[in-house]
């Protein structure tokens, strides 16, 4: 790991981070330091520029603004301080405990390309909503269990759930005559974004949402939250994992696509070998890669029809 140093205060019985040094843009905050648990990230700790920047005696450069694209907290983390993040615009990815107690105002303004949250599940209250209230982009979320996580072949963690929200955006409207101005919701993240039974995610009005979506979000995107769901299936009913189903039997070619787009090479085997059935759909995906230039997968789906659909002996007569 690339070496990383921490402007730190000792704040109520915990470590609060000022601000964070290193020549990589992926931090990860320890869970102690002086043997004391990091609980609090300051106000605008990655913002570019702050009120009162603390001294830097590591002559690491600081990991602020732009320079951000990878942070993992620790279990020990409480608090997060308002425009915590103030336009890292190349922040990417989040790693966090569920059990969050506090999120400063502001902390997400200019995050536009914050793409995937990885969410280890603890009991009791949960943050997750409040952070997907603040992103109108599309979010992926990792939700894993501290304790008896899945692992793919290759031995990675596998989330036990995965989630996709899909992006909404709000529009100012004026009433001239009356002078008001009222905000006005689009797209279905935001019917998503409320699936939740107060602080936790409501799977059953999640999945429900899925024959609306069909007809309002984006084909790729709703490719990708298909498969999400049926490859990490917690907690999914029949009738639900027959919708997911039959959607992705009866659009193959986009399924390929979405895998293609998000580089899910993984997402795509497991696509092939689950919803292939002709060799002829596994000629569809093939032209697919073929026409999104990825040699990779389409030697990758070459293997795969080879051992599927082996080419037949010929049989000779005298």
């Amino acid at each position: 790991m690339e070496k990383q140093s921490f402007a730190y205060e000792k704040k109520n019985k915990g470590i609060c981070i000022l601000r964070c040094y290193g020549v990589s843009g992926r931090v990860v905050i320890p869970e102690t330091l002086e043997g004391v648990p990091v609980t609090e990230m300051s106000a605008y700790a990655f913002a570019r520029s702050m009120e009162h920047e603390p001294q830097n005696a590591s002559g690491l450069p600081c990991i602020c603004g732009e320079d951000l694209q990878e942070l993992y907290l620790p279990g020990s983390m409480k608090r997060l301080g308002r425009y915590l993040f103030y336009n890292c615009r190349n922040f990417r990815r989040l790693s966090f405990y569920s059990d969050l107690e506090f999120i400063g105002a502001g902390a997400f303004t200019g995050c536009e390309n914050l793409s995937y949250l990885e969410m280890r599940w603890r009991r009791g209250n949960s943050c997750l909503r409040e952070i997907l209230q603040d992103l109108k982009q599309k979010v992926t979320v990792g939700c894993y269990l501290e304790e008896g996580e899945r692992t793919q072949e290759g031995g990675e963690r596998e989330p036990v759930c995965r989630l996709v929200y899909p992006e909404f955006f709000e529009e100012a409207v004026e009433n001239t005559p009356a002078r008001i101005i009222s905000t006005q919701t689009h797209g279905m993240g935001i019917q998503y974004r409320n699936a939740f039974r107060n602080t936790q995610v409501n799977l059953k009005e999640y999945d429900k949402l899925f024959d609306m979506g069909k007809y309002n979000i984006d084909s790729i995107d709703l490719a990708e939250l298909a498969v999400a769901r049926l490859r990490c299936p917690y907690e999914l009913g029949e009738a639900e994992r027959a919708a997911y189903a039959g959607w992705l039997s009866e659009n193959l070619e986009t399924g390929a696509a979405y895998c293609l787009k998000r580089e899910y090479p993984e997402d795509l085997r497991w696509l092939a070998e689950t919803f292939v059935t002709e060799e002829g759909q596994m000629e569809l995906l093939l032209r697919e890669a073929e026409r999104q230039d990825a040699p990779e997968i389409v030697s990758m789906l070459m293997d795969a029809r080879h051992r599927r659909f082996p080419a037949k002996k010929k049989k000779f007569s005298l």
